[in-house]
């Protein structure tokens, strides 16, 4: 029976001695992602800290150095000694992971690793030979062949690539999408108040309609009790300055005096004893009674 050799532990990071960094590169990012999504984003990603004014910002700040400082620590125990030096002064986990990317992702690709730039030009060129050369030998030598190896890390590479700029792009749909949704309710909002402006401004021009007649109104009765207060004041001013000559009263004048009036029928009469006239008025009444005065 096949007997299998013992595969690599799930609990351990992969091990890093400077060679095959695209391969490592892929397996450590599938480890990391294992154990956190946000770590991998940390890494990818970064974070910035922000100013510590309010008890979340300092919640917030404390996660994201607590995931970067996992995140180092990983990096750190899949690097051997000669990387590890390389990468000690990096302070963030996104610094660290593209500096590995420049020192080891360029020299594999001067040392003959194909890009993902020169695979497509060759495989143009070879498909434009093809189509012009259709007979070629068996022994001759090809100067843009690849061994299986190459192109595996080259795929790799374009694999990485592509999954990387895809959640990037996936990041911005969701956020463009999330605007496009609050801006679609914003505009629903203003519709709404823009209605209720339009029903509120009728109203309001419909009871100005009715303000103004009301105003008219009032105008005119103002108009009126001012003639009327002006006819008062007078007439009252009037009888304050007239006296009466007869009684000395003020208020009104001797031809219209009461008082003249009462005694203007008791003129020329004066008090005689009674029986001394042939004519007696009151009888059983008192013991005078008014007669007219002689001349």
């Amino acid at each position: 029976m096949a007997r299998f050799e013992e595969g690599r532990s799930i609990s351990c990071p992969p091990l890093f001695e400077g060679e095959a960094y695209s391969q490592w590169r892929n397996v450590m990012k599938y480890f990391i992602q294992a154990q956190d999504f946000e770590l991998w984003d940390i890494i990818e990603e970064g974070y910035i800290e922000a100013p510590k004014k309010k008890k979340k910002q300092r919640s917030e700040n404390d996660t994201k150095a607590k995931l970067n400082s996992r995140a180092m620590h990983i990096l750190f125990c899949g690097l051997n000694e000669e990387v590890y030096k390389k990468v000690s002064t990096c302070k963030r986990a996104k610094e660290m992971w593209e500096k590995l990317e420049r020192l080891y992702g360029k020299e594999e690709k001067k040392d003959g690793a194909p890009s993902c730039a020169n695979l497509l030009s060759s495989s143009k060129v070879d498909g434009v030979l093809a189509l012009n050369e259709p007979e070629v030998s068996s022994n001759s030598c090809d100067s843009n062949s690849y061994s299986f190896e190459e192109l595996q890390d080259s795929f790799d590479e374009l694999f990485l690539e592509f999954e990387t700029m895809n959640s990037k792009f996936k990041k911005m749909i969701s956020k463009l999408e999330c605007e496009n949704d609050f801006l679609l309710k914003t505009k629903l909002d203003f519709e709404n108040q823009n209605e209720i402006l339009k029903n509120d401004l009728e109203i309001s021009k419909s009871s100005n309609d009715v303000l103004e007649k009301e105003n008219l109104d009032l105008k005119v009765k103002l108009g009126s009790l001012t003639k009327e207060k002006e006819i008062i004041s007078y007439n009252s001013s009037c009888h304050i300055m007239a006296k009466c000559s007869h009684c000395h009263y003020h208020g009104h004048s001797i031809h219209t005096c009461p008082i003249k009036k009462r005694k203007s029928y008791r003129i020329r009469q004066v008090w005689v004893p009674k029986g001394t006239r042939d004519i007696e008025i009151n009888v059983n009444g008192s013991k005078a009674i008014w007669i007219p005065k002689s001349k």
